[in-house]
Order: structure tokens, then C-alpha cells, then sequence
């Protein structure tokens, strides 16, 4: 594992979704298109030998075009490796919770922009940064032990007072109060959660899987064969019901329950 700055850097043979404190901060999604256009151009052509262009800094998304512009043309890598972009990952740091997302759904989300309580039928928000390759893994402090779907999803997800996360095609989520996962459809999945336990949610973009962990005990591969390819990335997410609460852990701070290649 690579240590940059206050935070920690993902590397492939660990999951740790990265987050710098030395970096200022930087939220919302300020363009979608542009980011859907980046997503494309990051990943590598089809043609035999063609590469994807080399992120050399972490990114405020009101760059973003700018940033595109410019990666057209590079070839080189970053001569700062502290200041380099994060291999398989988009978006600024730290990782905080996107309020902007435009979800429909009212929430509260606290002053550092990790802690969040639903104020509404069902509420959904996203944090500020997706990966799209590698092994990548974040935690969630359940405060209150009801309705809420936990997990990840892409920028195609459209969420509603009716559906949140793991209820469309492009997003996987586990509910611990009902003990199931969703994706479109349900089955029973895990164990049932209770206020003061900790989620943690893994992704990997190499085998394209999502497990979920609850107080550093693995429930099992939750979802196979998600969705990977030119264009996808997945955001850490969540939705939750009237009064529910949550804190997050993007790697601001150390996990609660490290975890490696072999979970």
C-alpha cells in the first residue's frame, strides 16, 4: 500500500478507497456528460497496442474539461508520484458524499459531508468519486438500524422516493434489516445489522464481484459478472428511509476492519 499525503492510496492487492487530507476539498458533480466522455476515454481502445492516457492529478470535476483536453495529448507519465491520480479511480479528494447527486429525496448531510440522515420516503446519494478497475472497498457506521440499501452504482442510475440503490440495473446494494441484496430483483443475503455495526462494501473490477463484510466478517460474494466496460465506473452509494442514519469511512481515516486480496 502506497501512503500519500494524510490518506492512503488503493493499490491492486489491497481494497481501501482512497482519500487525502492534504488535498482541499472539492464536491458535487458539476458535468455529467463530461464525465461520461471521460469514462470512455480512460479505458483502453480495442485496436491492438493502443493505450489509455495517464491521469497526472487528482481532479476537481470544474477542470474537467480542461483536464480532457490536455489528456489527449499526453504521453508521459506524472513526474510527482504524491501528486498522480489514483490508477482505476475519478473524482476529487477526499472522497466525501456527493450532495448534489440531483436525486430525487430529501436528506441531511452533516457539516463533513460523511455523515447522512434520510428526511424523506426513500432518499439516495453518491460520493463524489467512482473506480473502474482494482480491488476498492469503503465502510458505513450504521447509526440506526432500519430500511437502507447499501453498496454501489453508476452514473446511469436514476433514483426515486420508490427506488434507490440496487433497484436498477447499474447498482448493488445489501439490506440489513430485511437481510437480502437487490439487484432489480432480491433474495436473502447476510446477516441483519444493528445500530453501531460496520459495513464494508468491496468491489473488484478485476473479477467483477461485490462482497459485503459486516463487522470484518465476510457475508460472502453478494454479485458476479457485473456490469465492467468502456464507460462504467461505480460510485459508492446508498439509500435510506425516513430518520435513517449513516456515517461514512472513504479512508479519511483508518478502516475499522482492514482488509486484503484475500477477502
Amino acid at each position: 500500500m502506497t501512503t500519500r499525503g494524510g490518506g492512503t492510496a488503493l493499490t491492486r492487492r489491497n481494497y481501501r478507497l482512497a482519500s487525502d487530507t492534504d488535498k482541499p476539498r472539492t464536491t458535487g458533480i458539476v458535468n455529467e456528460k463530461l464525465l461520461s466522455d471521460y469514462l470512455h476515454h480512460v479505458f483502453p481502445s480495442a485496436k491492438p497496442g493502443a493505450t489509455p492516457a495517464t491521469l497526472r492529478k487528482p481532479l476537481g470535476f470544474q477542470d474537467l474539461g480542461a483536464h480532457l483536453d490536455r489528456l489527449l495529448s499526453e504521453e508521459e507519465p506524472a513526474e510527482d508520484g504524491r501528486d498522480q491520480q489514483v490508477d482505476g479511480r475519478v473524482g476529487p479528494q477526499p472522497v466525501v458524499l456527493d450532495h448534489t447527486s440531483g436525486f430525487e429525496g430529501l436528506l441531511f448531510v452533516d457539516d463533513d459531508l460523511l455523515g447522512v440522515i434520510g428526511h424523506s420516503n426513500f432518499s439516495s446519494i453518491r460520493a463524489t468519486t467512482c473506480v473502474y478497475k482494482g480491488k476498492w472497498a469503503y465502510e458505513v457506521l450504521i447509526s440506526s438500524q432500519g430500511l437502507m440499501q447499501i453498496g454501489w452504482c453508476t452514473l446511469n442510475c436514476r433514483f426515486n422516493q420508490e427506488e434507490g440503490v440496487g433497484d436498477t440495473p447499474d447498482s448493488y446494494a445489501y439490506d440489513g434489516n430485511r437481510v437480502r441484496k437487490w439487484n432489480v430483483t432480491t433474495t436473502n443475503y447476510g446477516k441483519s445489522w444493528a445500530a453501531g455495526d460496520i459495513v464494508s462494501c468491496l468491489v473488484d473490477l478485476d473479477e467483477g464481484t461485490i462482497t459485503f463484510c459486516l463487522n470484518g466478517q465476510s457475508l460472502g460474494t453478494a454479485f458476479t459478472n457485473i456490469k465492467m466496460g468502456p464507460g462504467i465506473a461505480y460510485f459508492p452509494a446508498i439509500s435510506l428511509s425516513f430518520k435513517e442514519s449513516v456515517a461514512f469511512n472513504f479512508g479519511s481515516r483508518p478502516l475499522r476492519y482492514p482488509l486484503n486480496s484475500e477477502i
